[in-house]
């Protein structure tokens, strides 16, 4: 017999044997006592049988000699159990009754077996000894043949049996072997997965504190203006939608871009869209905002000369505090006016600043004269595309501009707030879908 290395599983297993074995041999010579009372009970053999097979038991659990070799020491008591009622089985003479049990510790002394080579050894020990046996009985009650031909058939099923056993236990085996081998591949393909993406993630967070250096302070605005607010929330680490402003004399001008994308690439497109702002207004001093957007659609020409359809979606405002006017032009966006509690929207042109449109754009300016108490909203559609509610569907910018009516005379905290609390009502447990911007200011 092969000496296998016992693993946890082996142990767990040959420790249940040893005890169930030990204690049914002790208590089944009381039922065969209690069904026969004229059977042989040699009371002191079975005591000594028993107490060697729960004694190895709990000797594994003390003995590093009987742990490692809990294998081979099953297997050697298994055939001192069979023998032991070979000895029985003679000493009774034949009975049916010690026959059957013969019979079950054949089949359980089997169970321990690991490999066919070795249970068919046992078997064909175990059916030679009882054959055997059979001549020292003093009056055997069944013929030489039937007898034979029972403890032989008996034996042939049993080692069918448990060889297909042993045959799906190899199989497991080995599928188990594979399935290991796979997932400590998968483990490693983890492995280095996380690693990459700890390394662009970190990558990315460090590209959020250069975004975050560019685009200009939330709360550098409510020094320009003290009742406004930024309500800013990106979808990944970096964003496409920022905003921007810059502040020359009496002039004020205000942005909220859109770029195309989101996370990554739409991040790269506002360095640019930033860049383009700075170099226009601060640079070239073009104030007016449908000139802004003019000079913007020249010049991503010149960053985007390789056939890009990359391009941003633009609102901007020239607050003129000494005029009291407010001028307004858009690329594919609006902006909301609201004045004596009605909502106004101003609608800028229906062409983004891209390549796909003309080089040449012209866009249309927007003038309002501004009273005391005029709140603007200008906002990507970040907020308004958002899926959510009952039935998932858009918050839209109807629903999105009655909301801004409702809240436009509170506080400006007060409704970065409620604008905060209504999104996250409305979305749920779903995903955020887009960069989230808006930006409210009251004259």
């Amino acid at each position: 017999m092969a000496q296998a290395t016992p693993s946890l599983s082996d142990i767990k297993l040959y420790r249940t044997l040893l005890i169930v074995a030990g204690a049914a041999y002790f208590l089944f010579w009381f039922i065969i006592i209690a069904i026969n009372p004229e059977a042989f009970d040699p009371i002191l053999g079975r005591a000594v049988v028993s107490s060697m097979l729960l004694g190895s038991m709990l000797l594994t659990y003390k003995s590093s000699f009987f742990y490692n070799n809990i294998i081979r020491i099953s297997y050697g008591l298994s055939y001192i159990l069979t023998f032991y009622y070979i000895f029985l089985l003679i000493e009774n003479h034949y009975s049916n009754t010690y026959c059957t049990g013969m019979m079950i510790i054949i089949f359980g002394g089997a169970m321990v077996f690991k490999e066919s080579g070795s249970l068919l050894i046992f078997l064909i020990t175990c059916i030679l000894s009882v054959g055997a046996g059979y001549f020292f009985m003093p009056g055997p009650g069944v013929n030489l043949f039937w007898y034979l031909s029972i403890v032989g058939t008996t034996g042939f099923i049993t080692y069918l049996a448990l060889s297909m056993r042993l045959k799906m236990q190899e199989q497991l085996a080995t599928n188990n072997l594979r399935l290991e081998d796979a997932y400590k591949e998968i483990n490693e393909q983890k492995k280095i997965v996380d690693i990459k993406n700890t390394d662009i993630t970190d990558s990315i967070n460090y590209a959020k504190k250069i975004q975050q250096a560019i685009v200009p302070s939330k709360f550098g605005l409510e020094e320009l203006i003290n009742e406004s607010f930024i309500f800013y929330r990106v979808k990944d680490i970096v964003s496409g939608d920022f905003y921007w402003y810059h502040n020359h004399e009496d002039e004020l001008v205000i942005a909220s871009v859109d770029c195309t994308g989101h996370g990554v690439p739409g991040a790269l497109m506002s360095m640019i869209g930033i860049t383009l702002l700075n170099q226009t207004v601060n640079l070239q001093g073009i104030r007016k905002p449908d000139k802004i957007l003019s000079n913007l659609q020249k010049e991503i020409y010149t960053y985007l000369q390789r056939g890009s359809n990359d391009g941003m979606d633009i609102a901007i405002c020239n607050v003129n505090r000494k005029k009291m006017t407010l001028s307004f032009a858009g690329a594919m966006t609006r902006i909301i006016m609201i004045r004596d509690n009605i909502a106004n929207e101003i609608k800028g042109d229906r062409f983004s600043v891209s390549c796909n449109s003309p080089l040449k754009s012209s866009y249309t300016d927007h003038t309002v004269e501004l009273r005391k108490g005029d709140v603007f909203y200008l906002f990507t559609d970040g907020y308004a595309d958002q899926f959510g509610g009952t039935k998932q569907k858009k918050f839209m910018y109807k629903r999105m501009e009655a909301l801004l009516v409702e809240i436009h005379q509170k506080d400006v905290l007060e409704q970065k707030k409620i604008l905060d609390s209504t999104l996250n009502e409305w979305k749920g447990r779903l995903e955020q879908i887009d960069d989230i911007l808006v930006i409210g200011f009251r004259i």
